[in-house]
């Protein structure tokens, strides 16, 4: 892994400020140096994702608490000092509650519950990634995750690394892995393509960054299930430097 990479950063190194916000509703998934892009570039940008990823589009029923760049999966981040600041109201998100295990014989929504086990399996994966120093590459079917009450979350809380490592071996994942740059990006437009010319075109995105009826800067697009139960297929940067701006899009296929 390059030096100019950073998988499962701290939040600290990530969000400006908020950090309590921040840590409810998202997930740092990369840091990475724009160096990669352009040797004459000495600038941090981020990967992150949403805990509350499962049925429908994010911020699909706050249209009130759209902003220019924050709209139904596409979130929108001030760059300040290299970090980000999300350019919305919270209220953009569904409200998130940290299901205690104390609290598995209560009531909760779908969305509560899948919030969760998108946030259980993000630190499971980061426990996998940080004995390991590369994305988990297994093939894992367990049948107890598959119900659809509250029993999935305890039952993925109980998982370790070494339950991981058990994993049957999957030639499918580990090439998938190896096809990455870096072991993590899908693509990287270090040629700064157009995004419709570029391998992944975006073509189901449902909002994607305009600045003056121009596209953001296409920087980076990764997977979303190296992560979190349920994701996005992909994971789309755009950014400017004029306004400081980065803006993640979310797209399914």
């Amino acid at each position: 892994m390059s030096e100019l990479i950073k998988l499962f950063p701290a939040y600290e190194d990530v969000f400006y400020d908020d950090l309590e916000n921040h840590k409810k509703y998202f997930l740092p998934i990369c840091s990475f140096n724009l160096q990669l892009l352009d040797p004459s570039k000495d600038e941090w940008l981020h990967m992150v994702s949403v805990k509350e990823i499962y049925d429908g589009c994010v911020g699909q029923e706050r249209e009130e608490y759209h902003t220019e760049f924050t709209k139904s999966d596409m979130l929108g981040f001030d760059i300040i000092d290299g970090k980000y600041k999300f350019d919305s109201d919270w209220k953009y998100f569904q409200a998130f509650n940290e299901i205690k295990p104390e609290q598995y014989g209560e009531e909760f929504s779908e969305l509560e519950i899948e919030s969760n086990m998108n946030e259980a399996m993000y630190q499971l994966k980061k426990a996998y990634y940080n004995k390991h120093g590369k994305l988990y590459d297994k093939y894992a079917y367990r049948a107890g995750l598959t119900v659809n009450d509250i029993r999935r979350l305890e039952r993925l809380r109980q998982l370790t690394v070494e339950d991981l490592e058990k994993d049957e071996d999957s030639e499918y994942m580990v090439e998938r892995a190896e096809q990455k740059l870096y072991g993590i990006f899908e693509e990287l437009n270090i040629e700064k393509k157009s995004l419709e010319d570029s391998n992944f075109s975006g073509g189901n995105l449902m909002n994607t960054p305009m600045l003056n009826n121009k596209l953001l800067d296409y920087i980076a697009c990764i997977e979303g299930y190296d992560f979190q139960e349920n994701a996005a297929d992909q994971i789309f940067l755009f950014h400017d430097d004029s306004i400081k701006k980065a803006v993640i899009c979310f797209e399914y296929t």
